[in-house]
């Protein structure tokens, strides 16, 4: 094998024959991320392969936990432009294509390993480093493209490069990466679990044993005659598994991850967990036998001796270079595996027996012979505020949550606590409102939603406020970005049903249709729920919502699905759009027939129906200037209510029932009218007040109440109707055109 420099990037060359096989490689992975932007080196190889095109030959790019590859194989001159083409994008990254990848991303699940081994790594070196391969990838739509830029710039440089080839000798060969800086990698997080010890692990069907192990001669050997010993007593002997697997990851220079898994049929998975401890133990005190030792030389030489393992050492340079995380050349596994005796397998078997953490994917009939179950609370509790479980919350009764100024705590009983602490926090994730996750370093999480505990609002502002900005995001699975709720009302409706609500609420109107702005912390259903009893049964609404591919609406009358339609995907009933909008149906029939880009269809959806022309920017989350509405809650709402604030503008053109044109106008029979109905009233509430009418406590308060409101509105609506003018600078005036 040879070594050369090209462009500034060390290249490790197997000569051979064709085709021409390459593969680019970047020393970063998932342990170089943080939790909150989890899946950022995936987005940036997404979009680079994206830049790329469709290619003639076989290509690829993947990220694992250590690094990114690129990889080519086929006729030279076409490997050479592809790496070359490879460079350029990353070297300026486009990210035209950021929303779709992203949406790509969450389709695929960005599992960095496989969910068995994703589990063992998140118990031994929690949400940090490798052990990020256990956490999904919570907000990839929070990424932006200054982000994915920012981050190819550090990583995806030439510093941070190696290539390896194997084939015939290439000519013209260009690597033109941007320059960089070496990266500096933060030193591996580790929980300090006590090993050795069981967990139940969530992954269904599997059971799998994991450890940290040294790098030391018999390791592999160890691993491999262990992997063996499961696969022939599970597979071979009693048929309840059928693939027995087995790896050892790179954790840093001085430390592997060693992993054994097998599938196992439903109801046989304590069968399984005791053969895996039970063959491991075996291993540890009584070493290999003569038989085995031989095997394992045997494919160890066989494998070396297969040209092809040219390519492999290669791909090991590469990686060695780039990570830090140095490698055996062939003569130094070649010299290990002629040199290996019994003792060093049973004392490598000894190590991972005694770092092993056994994972089973539930409770188990029977603890294996000596295996304690590893801690399943925090050790301790924080002192500060207590916060008590709400009865009709979803936390048992009893239950109490700590926050201080030294983290938060759930405290369920005696021992049972979970505790994370600011200095540990990987991330607070918004999953509803007033409902977030909070995760620590250590693979604890706490879920803090403010109905569970009394004074829950106070409780979540003291977390949020204690947790930095930079480590708060919202769930990609609560993400409603795109999409905008539409009200055919006049704005003064629509302010006072957010005036009722406790939300507040920025609205943009032009005279039939009230557009509300979206809000994050405010979710549709939340907001729909708030308008609907104001806006009463026979109310239209629509739910406009954007992808990058596509724009669709939902129909609402009265606060319920009428219907709905998705252009060039789904088609939906012109005839409903019609009839709730007062449109002519061939008119909407043509808007529904319009083809385009998501911006071309809400610019003729907003001519067809007459919305407000500002409704593409909210659909493509931009700012856009509003009247901020404040929400007052259900007192403060009436309170408004009957001082008038939230009366229509004398002179609006939009039509209204009989009923409110009355309260607005206020001829002077309805104030007499009034007048004599509060006089009645009074007396109501003067003999419900002085005669007992045997009624219970609760009724009796409901009939004081309803002569009382009676007094109250029909005493206001004595007054004449000038006290608000179109000129009151308070008063916000509806008009028909902007």
């Amino acid at each position: 094998m040879r070594e050369a420099l090209i462009d500034g990037v060390p290249v490790f060359f197997a000569e051979g024959p064709g085709p021409l096989t390459s593969g680019l490689v970047f020393g970063v992975g998932r342990r170089d991320e943080s939790f909150v932007r989890s899946g950022i080196t995936h987005l940036v190889e997404h979009l680079a392969m994206r830049a790329l095109g469709r290619r003639t030959i076989d290509c690829n790019a993947s990220v694992d936990l250590t690094t990114t590859e690129f990889t080519a194989s086929g006729p030279a001159d076409q490997v050479v432009a592809f790496l070359r083409s490879a460079c350029l994008a990353l070297a300026d990254l486009p990210t035209d294509g950021l929303a779709v990848e992203v949406d790509v991303l969450r389709a695929e699940g960005g599992q960095a390993a496989p969910a068995a081994v994703g589990t063992l790594l998140g118990e031994v070196y929690g949400m940090a480093g490798v052990g990020l391969a256990s956490a999904r990838e919570p907000a990839l739509g929070s990424l932006t493209a200054g982000d994915v830029r920012a981050w190819t710039r550090t990583w995806f440089t030439r510093q941070n490069a190696a290539l390896w080839l194997a084939g015939p000798v290439v000519e013209g060969l260009a690597l033109p990466l941007a320059d960089g800086v070496p990266p500096v990698r933060a030193e591996q997080y580790r929980t300090g679990v006590r090993t050795p010890g069981w967990q139940v692990l969530p992954v269904e069907g599997r059971v799998s044993l994991g450890a940290e192990v040294p790098v030391r001669p018999g390791m592999g050997a160890a691993i491999e005659l262990l992997r063996q010993r499961v696969e022939e007593e599970l597979r071979h002997r009693r048929g309840v598994a059928y693939a027995v697997e087995a790896d050892r990851l790179p954790v840093d220079a001085a430390a592997r991850f060693a992993v054994v898994t097998s599938d196992v049929r439903p109801g046989h998975e304590d069968l399984a967990a005791h053969v895996l401890w039970r063959e491991l133990q075996r291993l540890a005190d009584d070493g290999p036998t003569a038989g085995e030792l031989e095997h394992e030389r045997a494919t160890i030489t066989g494998h070396l001796d297969d040209p092809r393992a040219a390519l492999d050492e290669a791909r090991a340079c590469a990686q060695a270079r780039v990570t830090g995380i140095p490698m055996l050349t062939s003569e130094e596994v070649r010299r290990e595996a002629d040199e290996l005796t019994p003792g060093q397998v049973r004392d490598c078997a000894a190590l991972l027996r005694d770092g092993a953490v056994l994972g089973l994917p539930e409770l188990p009939a029977a603890e294996p012979a000596g295996l304690p179950r590893l801690p399943e609370w925090s050790p301790a509790a924080v002192a500060g505020r207590v916060f008590d479980a709400r009865r009709r919350g979803g936390m048992p009764t009893g239950a109490r949550l700590y926050v201080g100024p030294d983290g938060a705590s759930v405290v369920l009983g005696l021992e049972e606590r979970v505790t994370v602490r600011w200095a540990d926090a990987v991330g607070l994730v918004r999953r509803r409102p007033a409902d977030h996750l909070l995760l620590g370093r250590d693979g604890f999480s706490l879920s803090l939603a403010a109905t569970d505990w009394r004074d829950g609002h106070e409780a979540l502002a003291m977390v949020l406020a204690a947790v930095p900005a930079e480590l708060q995001v919202a769930d990609d699975e609560a993400d409603e970005r795109g999409q905008v709720l539409v009200v055919r009302a006049p704005a003064h409706r629509v302010r006072e049903a957010i005036g009722l609500s406790r939300h507040d609420a920025t609205i943009i109107y032009d005279g039939e249709w009230t557009a509300i702005a979206p809000d994050p912390a405010v979710p549709l259903a939340v907001r729909r729920a708030d308008l609907a009893p104001v806006l009463g049964r026979g109310s239209t609404a629509l739910v406009l919502h954007r992808t990058h591919a596509d724009l669709g609406y939902v129909l609402l009358r009265g606060g319920v699905e009428a219907g709905r339609h998705r252009w060039g995907v789904g088609s939906g009933d012109p005839q409903l759009l019609a009839e709730a909008t007062g449109r002519p149906e061939h008119h909407v029939a043509y808007l529904h027939g319009v083809v385009g880009t998501p911006d071309e269809i809400a610019a003729h959806a907003v001519q067809a129906l007459g919305l407000p022309v500002e409704v593409p920017a909210l659909l493509a989350g931009e700012q856009v200037p509003g009247e901020h509405v404040p929400a007052l809650g259900t007192v403060g709402g009436a309170r408004a209510m009957v001082q008038g604030r939230y009366d229509p503008p004398p002179g609006a053109r939009w039509t209204l029932p009989w009923w409110q044109s009355l309260t607005q106008t206020r001829p002077r029979w309805f104030r007499v009218l009034h007048a004599g109905l509060a006089a009645v009233c009074a007396v109501a509430l003067w003999v419900v007040l002085t005669v007992d009418l045997g009624l219970h406590d609760r009724l009796q308060h409901t009939v004081v109440g309803l002569p009382l409101v009676g007094v109250l509105y029909s005493v206001w609506q004595v007054r004449p109707p000038t006290r608000v003018t179109p000129d009151s600078p308070s008063y916000p005036v509806d008009t028909v055109q902007r």
